[in-house]
């Protein structure tokens, strides 16, 4: 059995995290397919499982947002030419709005003090 790294996606919005997810699978197996340990056709069949999970889950079950920013961790082993998942997890982030509005307000307020000593 061959143990490879963790992957992530890193935060990428709902709408895109399909096509993140098959990538950074991808470029992580880039020399397994060179070596011909690993077909590349069975492994996109499999993460297009995985997707279609995250999916179900996100959009029909919880109706998470495709605005929503999400980061999925992907934990898995090659074990006899086959990919296997041992662990996922998928966090979430919403946007806050009285958070966004205060930060905002904070950050232009100290701009234009800045601007104001400028102009001194």
């Amino acid at each position: 059995m061959i143990k490879l790294p963790v992957v992530r996606t890193g935060p990428v919005r709902v709408s895109g995290y399909a096509i993140k997810l098959r990538r950074v699978v991808n470029a992580s197996l880039r020399p397994l397919y060179k070596e011909k340990k690993v077909d590349s056709k069975e492994v996109n069949a499999k993460i297009s499982e995985i997707n279609a999970a995250i999916y179900e889950v996100l959009i029909n079950k919880f109706e998470v947002p495709k605005e929503a920013i999400v980061n999925i961790t992907l934990e898995y082993d090659i074990s006899d030419g086959e990919f296997v998942v041992k662990d996922i997890k998928i966090e979430v982030y919403d946007l806050n709005e009285i958070l966004t509005k205060n930060t905002t307000a904070e950050v232009k307020k100290l701009l234009l003090k800045k601007k104001e000593m400028e102009n001194k």
